[in-house]
């Protein structure tokens, strides 16, 4: 029953500028899919081309800004106030941020990233065969470039920060606070300060819908191997309606039950399958191989974090690099808040190498487990994997290694089930997130969260269509595109992070250092 509690978000200006472009989009997908991919397609390109030098400076100093606010004295600085105390316990808190922040799109490609970069390696290693052994760590390093410290920073430290701060000094966690003491106080509680939060939730939404159409091609991918099914644009919508069921009512439950129980399941069967993996696959190969790669990783990290945007590598680059650091960036915001709300009690050093150190080596161990034994299967056996890849897409990759492993009976059900998992805990917070927004209230109401969460659902189905329509069976190129978009608006409050984390936090260090000396 809808109750006047869930009514005045209605009259909320954010909500409507949130919305009404994404539903703009669903009406022009369903007058006229031609025009709809024309302009996603266009779009990314021209985006690409002309942001995408810029986006890999700024993820590249979010990094070290973070990193150096860590390791200084204002490192100790509590989130939340001297007064603070964590709410969830450590392991449950680095389980709801790595469930949440590493989305279910660290599921889907940590299969076929590796993979593809095996076969092809990347432009920064040109004197690699693809196919041979030599290409083994260069396409571990190249993912964990995508996947590993920049990416983790990225999404939530110096975001993370300014909205802790700023909520200690009575600002709302939304995204107009980031342009507090950039703009005037009448801009930022008026138009603009609306259209800060509604675009950031536009962003975090095609962020969202993003995973959730990767994972629904991987869940119909598996399923069209059964002998009844067919892997088919229908069987994907499919998949669709059915994992938006699962995270919307996950979302309803709120925060304390759904999604943090989701996030420790997550972890408990994500351990559960690496130790499998380790186990009964190349375990010695593939930790001998984590570390030599995450050295050349290292050594190698500036280079390819700055990698000129030439007419040699453009296109490599605008496809992965460029891709993922709108597909992150658009998060930011949302991700940023989220975090700063389970994290208070916590300090700003813990934040940050949890976040920036701590969740990415786990991600790069989880990626050198999967993608690595699929790289190690098919050195053994050429076309054992790649096959699979060539013939249906990053979607069969998943499926491919888990089959040719022992106990694939137990591996492969327990994998799908992770992709479930980790799809729900990152679509029932976003949609959680994204009401928080709109509403301006911690705990938004119900029906509020269902909205979004239908409104993420939908989107993934217009994409998945877009992709059919172009002979695409994956439809990724039309979800990488709606991504990168949407990206661009939230530029700008994520680059006043760089100058506002630190100049807040160096004020609440000053003031507590001032008020601990007082006798």
């Amino acid at each position: 029953m809808i109750t006047p509690r869930d009514v005045p978000w209605l009259k909320q200006p954010p909500l409507w500028v949130g919305s009404i472009p994404l539903l703009l989009f669903l009406l022009i997908a369903a007058v006229d899919l031609e025009l709809a991919r024309t302009f996603t397609s266009n779009g990314k390109t021209i985006i690409s081309q002309h942001i995408g030098g810029l986006w890999q400076w700024l993820v590249l100093a979010v990094f070290l800004v973070a990193m150096g606010l860590a390791i200084s004295p204002i490192g100790s600085v509590k989130l939340g106030g001297a007064g603070a105390k964590p709410t969830i316990r450590f392991f449950d808190w680095c389980a709801v941020l790595i469930c949440t922040l590493l989305a279910g799109g660290g599921v889907f490609w940590s299969a076929a990233e590796p993979l593809f970069h095996f076969q092809s390696p990347a432009p920064y290693f040109p004197q690699i065969t693809g196919g041979s052994s030599e290409a083994v760590d260069p396409a571990l390093a190249v993912s964990f470039l995508h996947w590993g410290f920049l990416a983790w920073a990225l999404v939530a430290t110096t975001v993370t920060i300014t909205f802790s701060m700023l909520e200690k000094r009575g600002e709302p966690l939304r995204p107009r606070s980031l342009l507090v003491g950039v703009l005037p106080r009448d801009w930022v509680d008026g138009a603009v300060g609306d259209f800060a939060d509604g675009l950031s939730v536009v962003a975090a939404v095609a962020g969202t819908v993003g995973p959730l159409g990767f994972l629904s091609l991987q869940l119909s991918n598996a399923a069209g191997q059964l002998p009844w099914l067919s892997d088919s644009a229908g069987l994907q919508s499919l998949v669709v309606i059915l994992l938006t069921a699962v995270f919307a009512t996950s979302t309803v439950s709120g925060i304390q039950r759904g999604i943090k129980w989701l996030s420790e399941l997550n972890v408990v069967l994500t351990l559960g399958l690496a130790a499998a993996i380790l186990l009964v696959g190349p375990g010695l190969w593939l930790l001998q191989h984590f570390l030599s790669a995450m050295l050349l990783y290292i050594n190698e990290l500036p280079a390819m974090a700055l990698a000129s945007n030439n007419a040699e590598q453009a296109g490599w680059l605008n496809g992965w690099t460029i891709f993922y650091w709108g597909w992150f960036l658009g998060y930011a915001p949302l991700m940023g808040l989220f975090t700063a709300g389970v994290s208070r009690g916590r300090s700003m050093r813990e934040l940050v190498l949890a976040v920036a150190i701590l969740c990415p080596l786990v991600t790069n161990l989880w990626f050198t487990l999967l993608g690595g034994t699929g790289i190690a299967l098919e050195l053994a056996d050429a076309g054992s994997i790649s096959g699979p890849l060539q013939m249906s897409g990053a979607a069969a990759a998943l499926l491919a290694i888990l089959s040719q492993l022992p106990l694939a009976w137990l591996l492969i059900p327990t994998g799908l089930l992770l992709v479930v998992l980790f799809m729900a805990t990152s679509a029932d917070s976003m949609s959680y997130a994204a009401a928080m927004v709109v509403s301006g209230e911690r705990e938004p109401a119900p029906l509020l969260r269902l909205f979004w969460a239908l409104m993420i659902g939908s989107l993934t189905l217009v994409l998945l269509r877009i992709g059919t329509s172009l002979g695409d069976s994956t439809s990724i190129d039309a979800l990488q595109a709606f991504i990168v978009i949407a990206a661009v608006p939230v530029t700008p409050l994520v680059l006043l992070s760089l100058w506002s984390a630190p100049r807040l936090a160096w004020r609440e260090w000053a003031s507590t250092s001032r008020a601990t000396a007082r006798p």
